[in-house]
């Protein structure tokens, strides 16, 4: 806890005037981490494979309502992929 208003305010200073805390400038991030970022989805032909094998197809998940009508289903084909 801060003993005064005016240690509080000083304190706030100092960090705008030397960038760090509150005033501090930030690099930009790295894209390569993200890579294969969405190149392993459950979609398409992947999905209608693992989903052919619980009784479903991968239309299913063409409909948002399959959360409601097919959740179970599709869990299970996840589980398999």
């Amino acid at each position: 806890m801060i003993a005064t208003p005016f240690t509080a305010r000083t304190l706030a200073r100092r960090a705008v005037l030397t960038k760090t805390a509150i005033g501090g400038v930030r690099g930009m991030a790295s894209l390569d981490a993200y890579e294969h970022y969405g190149k392993h989805c459950f979609t398409g032909k992947v999905a209608d494979t693992y989903l052919k094998k619980h009784g479903a197809s991968g239309a299913v998940l063409k409909d948002p309502k399959w959360t409601q009508t097919h959740a179970d289903v599709v869990a299970a084909a996840v589980l398999d992929w």
